[in-house]
Protein backbone atom coordinates (compact mmCIF):
# COMPACT_ATOMS: atom_id res chain seq x y z
CA UNK A 1 0.00 0.00 0.00
CA UNK A 2 1.78 3.26 -1.12
CA UNK A 3 -1.20 5.33 0.89
CA UNK A 4 0.25 5.60 4.11
CA UNK A 5 -2.48 8.00 5.46
CA UNK A 6 -4.71 5.44 4.50
CA UNK A 7 -3.28 2.62 5.79
CA UNK A 8 -2.27 4.47 9.29
CA UNK A 9 -6.31 5.07 9.52
CA UNK A 10 -7.22 1.66 8.69
CA UNK A 11 -4.76 0.48 11.34
CA UNK A 12 -6.03 3.01 13.73
CA UNK A 13 -9.69 1.64 13.43
CA UNK A 14 -8.42 -1.98 13.96
CA UNK A 15 -6.61 -0.90 17.45
CA UNK A 16 -7.64 -2.22 20.92
CA UNK A 17 -6.98 -0.84 24.30
CA UNK A 18 -3.62 -2.93 25.64
CA UNK A 19 -3.18 -3.52 28.70
CA UNK A 20 0.07 -2.68 30.31
CA UNK A 21 2.19 -5.89 31.77
CA UNK A 22 3.64 -6.03 35.17
CA UNK A 23 7.08 -5.37 35.89
CA UNK A 24 9.91 -7.90 34.83
CA UNK A 25 10.28 -8.75 39.10
CA UNK A 26 6.12 -8.52 39.26
CA UNK A 27 5.70 -11.06 36.63
CA UNK A 28 8.87 -12.95 38.01
CA UNK A 29 7.35 -13.25 41.24
CA UNK A 30 3.47 -14.29 39.74
CA UNK A 31 4.66 -16.93 37.53
CA UNK A 32 6.99 -18.58 40.51
CA UNK A 33 3.92 -18.39 43.04
CA UNK A 34 1.96 -20.92 40.04
CA UNK A 35 4.99 -23.04 38.55
CA UNK A 36 6.50 -24.01 41.51
CA UNK A 37 3.56 -25.83 43.13
CA UNK A 38 3.18 -27.01 39.45
CA UNK A 39 6.39 -28.76 39.51
CA UNK A 40 6.14 -29.91 43.00
CA UNK A 41 3.15 -32.08 42.08
CA UNK A 42 4.36 -33.36 39.23
CA UNK A 43 7.96 -34.36 41.48
CA UNK A 44 5.04 -36.36 43.26
CA UNK A 45 4.83 -38.74 40.54
CA UNK A 46 8.59 -40.13 41.79
CA UNK A 47 9.25 -42.12 44.25
CA UNK A 48 10.98 -40.07 47.22
CA UNK A 49 12.80 -39.62 50.87
CA UNK A 50 13.27 -36.20 52.97
CA UNK A 51 16.52 -35.16 52.86
CA UNK A 52 18.07 -35.60 56.39
CA UNK A 53 19.26 -32.16 57.46
CA UNK A 54 21.73 -33.36 60.13
CA UNK A 55 24.06 -34.90 57.80
CA UNK A 56 27.51 -33.54 57.77
CA UNK A 57 27.58 -31.06 54.56
CA UNK A 58 23.55 -30.31 55.46
CA UNK A 59 24.91 -26.67 55.72
CA UNK A 60 25.89 -26.63 52.12
CA UNK A 61 23.09 -28.19 50.91
CA UNK A 62 20.73 -25.61 52.20
CA UNK A 63 23.19 -22.65 50.78
CA UNK A 64 22.92 -24.26 47.39
CA UNK A 65 19.56 -24.27 47.23
CA UNK A 66 19.40 -20.85 48.47
CA UNK A 67 21.40 -19.73 45.49
CA UNK A 68 19.15 -21.83 43.09
CA UNK A 69 16.41 -19.48 44.45
CA UNK A 70 18.60 -16.06 43.48
CA UNK A 71 19.74 -17.83 40.43
CA UNK A 72 16.10 -19.00 39.11
CA UNK A 73 14.73 -15.87 39.91
CA UNK A 74 17.24 -13.06 38.08
CA UNK A 75 17.10 -15.86 35.30
CA UNK A 76 13.52 -15.51 35.05
CA UNK A 77 13.06 -11.46 35.77
CA UNK A 78 15.84 -11.36 32.98
CA UNK A 79 13.77 -13.57 30.57
CA UNK A 80 10.77 -11.30 30.89
CA UNK A 81 13.24 -8.07 30.66
CA UNK A 82 13.82 -9.13 27.38
CA UNK A 83 10.76 -9.06 26.09
CA UNK A 84 10.62 -5.56 26.20
CA UNK A 85 12.55 -3.17 23.96
CA UNK A 86 15.25 -1.43 25.68
CA UNK A 87 15.44 -3.55 27.90
CA UNK A 88 18.69 -6.06 28.82
CA UNK A 89 19.46 -9.09 31.41
CA UNK A 90 21.43 -9.16 34.24
CA UNK A 91 24.54 -11.36 33.13
CA UNK A 92 26.72 -9.96 35.94
CA UNK A 93 24.15 -11.44 38.52
CA UNK A 94 22.97 -14.44 36.33
CA UNK A 95 27.00 -15.04 36.26
CA UNK A 96 27.45 -14.87 39.69
CA UNK A 97 24.78 -16.43 40.84
CA UNK A 98 26.19 -19.98 38.44
CA UNK A 99 29.75 -19.56 39.77
CA UNK A 100 28.46 -19.16 43.51
CA UNK A 101 25.86 -22.22 43.08
CA UNK A 102 28.53 -24.43 41.40
CA UNK A 103 31.21 -23.88 44.10
CA UNK A 104 28.87 -24.26 46.70
CA UNK A 105 28.07 -27.76 44.71
CA UNK A 106 32.14 -28.56 44.92
CA UNK A 107 32.26 -27.97 48.19
CA UNK A 108 29.18 -30.66 49.25
CA UNK A 109 30.66 -32.84 46.82
CA UNK A 110 34.23 -32.59 48.90
CA UNK A 111 32.25 -32.92 52.23
CA UNK A 112 30.68 -36.38 50.92
CA UNK A 113 31.91 -39.92 52.03
CA UNK A 114 31.45 -40.85 48.71
CA UNK A 115 32.45 -37.90 46.49
CA UNK A 116 32.88 -39.44 43.01
CA UNK A 117 29.39 -42.05 43.53
CA UNK A 118 28.60 -44.67 40.90
CA UNK A 119 27.65 -44.49 37.39
CA UNK A 120 23.95 -44.28 36.55
CA UNK A 121 23.03 -43.32 40.19
CA UNK A 122 22.16 -39.90 39.16
CA UNK A 123 19.47 -40.86 36.94
CA UNK A 124 17.10 -40.24 39.49
CA UNK A 125 18.25 -36.49 39.48
CA UNK A 126 17.92 -36.36 35.80
CA UNK A 127 14.43 -37.80 35.50
CA UNK A 128 13.07 -35.86 38.48
CA UNK A 129 14.27 -32.86 37.51
CA UNK A 130 12.46 -33.03 33.92
CA UNK A 131 9.43 -34.62 35.15
CA UNK A 132 9.15 -31.19 37.80
CA UNK A 133 10.31 -28.99 35.21
CA UNK A 134 8.68 -29.66 32.27
CA UNK A 135 5.11 -28.48 33.50
CA UNK A 136 6.96 -24.96 34.95
CA UNK A 137 8.94 -24.45 31.63
CA UNK A 138 4.71 -24.81 30.01
CA UNK A 139 3.69 -21.81 32.35
CA UNK A 140 6.71 -19.84 31.67
CA UNK A 141 6.33 -20.07 27.26
CA UNK A 142 2.34 -19.20 28.41
CA UNK A 143 4.00 -16.07 30.37
CA UNK A 144 6.29 -15.05 27.86
CA UNK A 145 3.98 -15.37 25.29
CA UNK A 146 1.90 -12.67 27.10
CA UNK A 147 4.13 -10.15 25.57
CA UNK A 148 6.28 -12.05 23.27
CA UNK A 149 9.99 -11.00 22.77
CA UNK A 150 12.57 -9.69 20.39
CA UNK A 151 15.16 -12.45 21.35
CA UNK A 152 13.12 -15.65 21.62
CA UNK A 153 15.94 -18.48 21.74
CA UNK A 154 17.62 -15.89 24.63
CA UNK A 155 14.63 -15.48 26.69
CA UNK A 156 13.63 -19.06 25.94
CA UNK A 157 17.42 -19.92 27.08
CA UNK A 158 17.15 -18.29 30.16
CA UNK A 159 14.09 -19.05 31.20
CA UNK A 160 14.83 -22.68 30.55
CA UNK A 161 17.86 -22.03 33.47
CA UNK A 162 15.41 -20.63 35.76
CA UNK A 163 12.99 -23.85 36.07
CA UNK A 164 16.48 -26.12 36.12
CA UNK A 165 17.25 -23.69 39.12
CA UNK A 166 13.42 -24.29 40.42
CA UNK A 167 13.59 -27.98 39.36
CA UNK A 168 16.81 -28.60 42.01
CA UNK A 169 15.14 -26.63 44.54
CA UNK A 170 12.15 -28.95 44.68
CA UNK A 171 14.85 -32.21 44.42
CA UNK A 172 16.56 -30.70 47.10
CA UNK A 173 13.95 -31.83 49.47
CA UNK A 174 13.62 -35.05 48.42
CA UNK A 175 17.40 -35.92 47.74
CA UNK A 176 20.52 -37.01 49.85
CA UNK A 177 22.37 -34.26 51.68
CA UNK A 178 25.54 -35.57 50.65
CA UNK A 179 26.44 -34.54 47.26
CA UNK A 180 28.19 -36.97 44.68
CA UNK A 181 30.13 -35.84 41.42
CA UNK A 182 27.92 -38.27 39.24
CA UNK A 183 25.02 -36.42 40.68
CA UNK A 184 25.76 -33.18 39.59
CA UNK A 185 26.87 -34.25 36.42
CA UNK A 186 23.14 -35.64 35.41
CA UNK A 187 22.01 -31.92 37.38
CA UNK A 188 23.82 -30.30 34.20
CA UNK A 189 22.59 -32.88 31.92
CA UNK A 190 19.08 -32.14 32.90
CA UNK A 191 19.57 -28.35 33.12
CA UNK A 192 20.81 -28.60 29.29
CA UNK A 193 18.05 -30.77 28.55
CA UNK A 194 15.42 -28.14 29.65
CA UNK A 195 17.41 -24.95 28.45
CA UNK A 196 17.96 -26.79 24.95
CA UNK A 197 13.59 -28.18 25.11
CA UNK A 198 12.63 -24.69 26.08
CA UNK A 199 14.36 -23.35 23.22
CA UNK A 200 13.17 -25.63 20.59
CA UNK A 201 9.92 -26.15 21.71
CA UNK A 202 8.67 -22.56 22.26
CA UNK A 203 10.36 -20.47 20.16
CA UNK A 204 7.82 -20.12 17.85
CA UNK A 205 4.85 -19.43 20.46
CA UNK A 206 6.69 -16.16 21.79
CA UNK A 207 8.88 -15.06 18.81
CA UNK A 208 7.33 -11.63 17.55
CA UNK A 209 4.99 -11.94 14.60
CA UNK A 210 6.01 -9.97 11.67
CA UNK A 211 9.78 -10.41 12.44
CA UNK A 212 9.47 -14.25 12.48
CA UNK A 213 7.52 -14.04 8.94
CA UNK A 214 10.53 -11.80 8.16
CA UNK A 215 13.36 -14.15 9.00
CA UNK A 216 11.19 -17.29 7.27
CA UNK A 217 11.26 -15.26 3.90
Amino acid sequence: MNNHDALIERLSRDATPVTRPASPWQRALGWMLVALPCGFLASLTMPSAAANWSDPGALWAGLGMLLSLGLGAFALKSAFALSIAGHKAQWRWLAAFSVAWLLVELLQITSSGDPIGHFGEGIYCYTFMMIAGIPMMVVVVAALRRTRSLYPARSLAIAGLSVAAMSQIILGFCHPVAGELMDLMMHFAASLTLIAGAVLAGRRWIAVPLLQRHRLR
